[in-house]
């Protein structure tokens, strides 16, 4: 090899220069640096390469981080609270201390969520829009997270394409119009991601600090981020086994599992309450058959049938050119990614063997990303760029045509009481004296009394909402709600169909009362009912009035 003096040499400096002439003569071949080939050179010591600049592929991912926020901030306040978002509501309108202890009580997740909601609502705003702009923001958020660890796990491209499939996704879409964790997760676990793809390669201490603190903060907004962490931490502890910088893998494992104990006491403590137990006795196997329709085309979609398997079969097309048509490099990658998400779903059904069966697509949305990097993997493929881009293109446009369809349709959106108030008023009219508001097939004051001041329950025996009505109310106006939902099996996601559909009476014979007028918004029917003067009201005189219904199966609400 010639020495860096030789190299340094150039035909001036060696005229009438003994020294260099004899350093000539040892070395024939020196020349100047500037003539050097690209191969004498040698690669650059790593410190010194330069980045390649993001170029074209910056510029994608910023239009679609723009279109992504268009398509999650334009009709954010469209639709009403549904019973989640009220509750979330309701909670962060506490001060922080009663507001951590009724989380515990009245709640099935962390508190981190509603921590940073309570500190958004006082800034944004507690109004539809005010609070689901958090969510709307971290979706936002993760397109750029999405590019970041396609990008370092596969390839620039697959970085696109996944931010691409962030963008579109009409199961994100909806979650970050909703005042709930779900998209905080999102975001959460998919900086996990793109921080292990980091530590994956070189496991630093800075890069695993951030990779811990990202799994921390997933697991503090909800319990099944430990779906995707625990599949990471099993990855990086195997992968760097041999290596130096183990012992830094250990510690941040170790850091983790300490950190998860008292979220483990919290979990068993809210599970004990039987908030989630509604979910258990509903049939598993559609439960696990609605986890891909609804990770690639999202809930509720025009022509539903054809548009949710065109995307199952752009998203299957995908992993196969991920078998068939990358290259080595871009496989391991992405199968790195697929290894996480088939993982985590695998650990959930350990969990559900265990006793422990909270399985709903909302519930493993952690999964999503490293999912949605692996089909973008496949589609990325270097041998498969047309039809890559084909079934990109089919992916968004039924993520698109989603969007659309939900923003359009009342029926695909949450129910909106926010109209049944704007019906009833505000306030019982002057002279009436007490409201009572019967809703058929429905037993939560909530959301309506997020609309209505001071309305309440009826008073019951017991301490849960399926107690018996008891005491007689002096009323002068009783209002009947029915609601008109559409029938779509095992809907729980809060859209119009997650409401039991009922039938109005042709007449409700209590006495005292008389038909004032019937009214209609949106999915519901409102029916109002005076008497002359306020009369006594007993639940048993409603109850006995009922043909259609159970007055146990209803809400008996009243507002004074």
């Amino acid at each position: 090899m010639v020495p860096e003096s030789a190299v340094a040499l150039t035909s001036t400096a060696a005229k009438g220069n003994p020294r260099v002439r004899a350093m000539r003569t040892k070395y024939p071949q020196a020349v100047s640096v500037g003539t050097l080939t690209r191969g004498a050179r040698g690669p650059a010591p790593p410190r010194l390469a330069a980045v390649r600049p993001l170029g074209v592929e910056g510029a994608v991912v910023a239009a679609l981080t723009v279109v992504a926020a268009v398509l999650r901030f334009a009709f954010i306040a469209h639709q009403g609270f549904w019973f989640d978002e009220a509750n979330t509501s309701q909670l962060v309108s506490f001060s922080p201390g009663p507001m951590l202890t009724l989380i515990k009580h009245y709640e099935s997740t962390p508190p981190l969520y509603y921590c940073v909601a309570w500190v958004w609502a006082r800034i944004f705003g507690f109004g539809e829009g005010g609070l689901r702009s958090l969510s709307a923001f971290c979706g936002v958020l993760a397109v750029p997270v999405a590019y970041g660890a396609a990008a370092k796990l596969i390839s620039r491209r697959a970085g696109v394409i996944a931010a691409a499939l962030t963008t579109f996704s009409p199961l994100l879409i909806w979650y970050s119009q909703e005042a709930r964790a779900y998209e905080l997760v999102v975001l959460l676990t998919g900086l996990s991601l793109l921080t292990f793809a980091y530590a994956l390669a070189n496991p630093r201490g800075s890069t695993l600090a951030a990779w811990a603190v990202a799994c921390a903060l997933a697991l503090a907004t909800e319990y099944y981020a430990a779906l995707v962490i625990v599949p990471e931490a099993l990855w990086l502890v195997h992968t760097h086994r041999r290596d130096p910088g183990f012992r830094r893998v250990v510690t941040a494992v170790a850091v983790l599992v300490l950190w998860s104990i008292p979220l483990l006491w919290l979990a068993i403590s809210q599970n004990g309450t039987g908030h989630a137990s509604w979910i258990a006795p509903l049939p598993l196997s559609p439960r696990l058959g609605q986890i891909v329709p609804q990770f690639s085309s999202g809930f509720q979609l025009p022509a539903q049938q054809v548009l949710m398997r065109l995307a199952e079969g752009a998203a299957l097309v995908g992993l196969v050119l991920l078998a068939v048509r990358s290259d080595r490099a871009e496989r391991r990658g992405a199968l790195i990614a697929l290894s996480i998400a088939v993982a985590g779903f695998v650990l959930n059904l350990l969990v559900i063997a265990g006793g422990i069966d909270d399985l709903l697509t909302r519930n493993v949305i952690s999964l999503w990303m490293p999912a949605a990097v692996a089909v973008a993997g496949g589609l990325a493929a270097r041998r498969a760029r047309t039809l890559g881009a084909v079934c990109t293109v089919v992916l968004c446009a039924v993520g698109l045509t989603g969007a659309v369809a939900v923003a359009a349709n009342r029926n695909y959106q949450r129910p909106d009481w926010r109209a049944v108030a704007r019906v009833l008023g505000a306030r019982p009219a002057p002279g009436v004296g007490a409201r009572a508001i019967l809703i058929q097939r429905y037993r939560d004051v909530l959301p309506l009394s997020l609309y209505l001041p001071g309305l309440e329950s009826w008073p019951h025996t017991g301490t849960n909402k399926f107690s018996k009505y008891a005491g007689t109310n002096s009323v002068g106006e009783f209002d009947v709600i029915t609601i008109a939902a559409p029938r779509v099996y095992l809907c729980w996601w809060g859209a119009a169909c997650n409401l039991a559909p009922t039938r109005l009476q042709s007449a409700y014979r209590i006495p005292g009362f008389h038909v004032a007028w019937i009214r209609h918004a949106y999915q519901f029917t409102i029916m109002r009912m005076v008497a002359a003067r306020p009369v006594p009201l007993p639940p048993d005189a409603v109850s006995s009035a009922l043909t259609e219904t159970r007055l146990e199966h209803d809400d008996l609400l009243l507002q004074r």
